[in-house]
């Protein structure tokens, strides 16, 4: 079923009960602002009294199944979602948003899935996808040919199940780390067995909760970039999970952006799910400026997506393409953005 478990006397809230927001107070509550975005809950000193909360996953039954079955369609679609796509787009900064994502293939994905992380390993080889609600969550390998689950382990219960990205520990170990909602809590599973490996918890913003949204890793410092609901991303130590430093992630505009969610590492830069936009921002995670901005409404628009829930959240960079889903969506879209040739280099 993909109606949310009854727990936490949450009821209808519940579903994702994973993200209550507090909405912006006019941009003077800057630790507040927006920052239990995946709250459903939203810890009582933490939410501004002035600001509207909305509930992300404020879903009856009825609305779950998102059309129930699983479309795996492997014909390319060979439909640009963008047509004015700039081909020669160089890593520089941008200060408009792009839709130039181009698809190469629909291909199926499970429905009942509410995606919090996604990611490959670092050959490619695996899709590593974890899943939210209470009582639903999950963690999975999947096969990157057949988009099969080859394995999945179900997460206790008291867990919410948040982001999570595959990495190599110090000793070559590839392995996946998991974090939580409201529970502080992470977790390191062998990336070949799923085996739990470890246990460790950890600290956010501290006025929303502690909160864990999303998480990628950068190999080349060695660092985790994580998301909480906030206009922060917090930059950890891999080995000792330690925050090293955080960034304030600002929009073109300079305007400052909360509701961050799941997360990918391409290129050098951080790029952002936002909760309930259907945009991904690219930003560079030691400024915390975007750098890019995509709109992805085309990809699967809204309306046919079956609830307000179902909202896109899941970004996982392959070899030679980009793979994008949604929570319960029953599809993924390989594909890559035109206008950023080095993210594919060797690919022309």
């Amino acid at each position: 079923s993909n109606e949310p478990e009854e727990e936490g006397n949450d009821s209808n809230a519940l579903i994702e009960e994973e993200q209550e927001v507090v909405e912006e107070n006019a941009g003077t509550e800057e630790e507040n602002e927006g920052d239990q975005a995946e709250s459903n809950e939203p810890d009582e000193d933490a939410v501004d009294s002035n600001e509207p909360v909305e509930e992300e996953h404020d879903v009856d039954a009825g609305t779950e199944e998102e059309g129930g079955e699983q479309v795996e369609s492997n014909e390319p679609d060979e439909e640009e979602i963008d047509t004015n796509a700039t081909a020669n787009g160089e890593q520089d900064v941008q200060n408009t948003i792009s839709n130039a994502f181009v698809v190469y293939k629909q291909v199926g994905h499970d429905s009942s899935s509410f995606t919090q992380g996604l990611s490959y390993s670092d050959d490619g080889t695996t899709i590593f996808e974890t899943s939210g609600l209470y009582g639903q969550s999950k963690v999975r390998r999947i096969d990157p040919d057949s988009f099969s689950v080859e394995l999945s382990i179900d997460t206790e219960s008291r867990y919410f199940g948040e982001g999570s990205t595959f990495y190599r520990d110090k000793d070559g170990n590839g392995r996946l780390i998991e974090i939580t909602w409201k529970e502080k809590t992470g977790f390191i599973y062998d990336s070949e067995t799923l085996e739990l490996l470890e246990q460790f918890q950890y600290t956010t913003t501290p006025a929303t909760g502690n909160q864990g949204w999303g998480i990628t890793y950068d190999a080349s410092s060695k660092e985790f970039i994580v998301s909480d609901g906030t206009q922060y991303l917090y930059i950890w130590d891999r080995d000792t999970r330690v925050e090293k430093r955080k960034v304030t992630v600002t929009r073109f505009d300079g305007g400052e952006q909360a509701k961050l969610n799941e997360l990918e590492y391409m290129d050098g830069l951080v790029c952002c799910n936002i909760w309930h936009s259907d945009e991904i921002i690219c930003v560079d995670p030691a400024t915390g400026k975007s750098v890019r901005e995509y709109d992805m409404s085309s990809l699967w628009p809204a309306d046919q997506r079956g609830n307000s829930e179902n909202v896109l959240n899941g970004i996982a960079l392959g070899k030679d393409h980009v793979l994008i889903t949604g929570k319960r969506w029953d599809r993924m879209y390989k594909g890559a953005f035109s206008d950023w040739p080095t993210l594919f280099p060797a690919n022309g």
